[in-house]
Parts: C-alpha cells; structure tokens; sequence
C-alpha cells in the first residue's frame, strides 16, 4: 500500500510539473504584435477592399467589445493562443457586400461565417509572418449579440488592438502563451 501512494504522489508531481511548462511564462506580446497589425490590414485592404488605420493597442484581460459580431479563432504550437475579431455589423455588411457583391441587412448565418473567416485570415497571415512553423489555427467560431463578454485565462497576455475604418470601428484582440 504504502509503494502505490509514493507512485501516485510521484504520478502527481509529474502532471504538475507538464502543466506549470505548459502554461509557461507569459510571451512578450510586443514582438508578436506587429504581424497581427499587419495581418489585420492586408486583409481588410485586399480581401474587403477597406483600409483602417490603427487608433490603439492596450493590455487587457477581459473584454466587452460593444460590437454586434464577432469572429473567435485558437491556435497552438510553438505559440499557444486565441484571437478575436470584434465588428459592428455595418463593418460585417461592407465586408459581406466586398465578398458576395450584394450587401445585407440582417446579421445571418452567412455574415458570421464570413466574420469567423475573417479572423481565420488575420490569424493565418500572422502565423506566416511569425516564421515559426509548428503553429496550427483551429477552426473559427462566430457570435453575435449585444451584450457578450470574451475571458481569458489570467495566466495569458492579451493585447486589444483597435482599428477604424471607413464603415466603423475593428477590434482585434489576441491572447498568447509560449
């Protein structure tokens, strides 16, 4: 009895020990920021046909957008993390008219799949512009709605990042662990 309970605290110190490396030290969110930005841009510039310009980036760690839509994507790896892009729904609109060539008027299931595919590609272009190439994206989800909330797990960085353009507000926030 007594070799079962020293294997089992042994067992136990060793799951502790994975997950105190698996949620290692915060990542310095200001090295991987900029690809973000960039990322954010192009997409907006060439797949919507919308140049924004940045207005902030801040430390935050959770997050009320006030926006109607927004598009929520994971990725894994040499970098752990997940990324939100939060728009209001005339920016969904324009961006759904750019895609589609004809604009709607309600928040359907077409725009979400295409507010999730916007944060696949800001995601996607940020991968390519990290040079680290084990990183995975997962597959994006949407939601929408007027009074949500998006938390992240204290031990992560998160940075919002807000962008305007000619059509309203865009805000980007990424949450990262190495």
């Amino acid at each position: 009895m007594m070799n079962c309970r020293i294997l089992i605290h042994s067992a136990l110190e060793q799951v502790v020990s994975r997950m105190s490396t698996l949620v290692a030290s915060p990542v310095i969110i200001s090295k991987y920021l900029p690809p973000f930005i960039s990322s954010t841009k192009a997409v907006f510039q060439t797949m919507v046909g919308m140049e924004i310009e940045i207005e902030s980036a801040s430390k935050c760690t959770s997050f009320q957008p006030g926006h109607d839509v927004a598009g929520i994507i994971g990725f894994a790896g040499g970098l752990k993390g997940t990324i939100v892009v939060s728009i209001d729904k005339e920016v969904a609109f324009a961006a759904a008219e750019a895609f589609i060539g004809e604009r709607p008027t309600t928040v359907d299931n077409d725009v979400l799949d295409l507010v999730g595919e916007l944060a696949n590609m800001i995601g996607g272009g940020a991968k390519d512009r990290f040079g680290i190439p084990d990183i995975v994206l997962g597959l994006p989800t949407s939601i929408t709605g007027s009074d949500y909330r998006v938390c992240f797990n204290h031990e992560v960085e998160v940075e919002t990042v807000r962008f305007q353009s000619p059509s309203g507000p865009v805000t980007v926030q990424i949450a990262m662990s190495q």
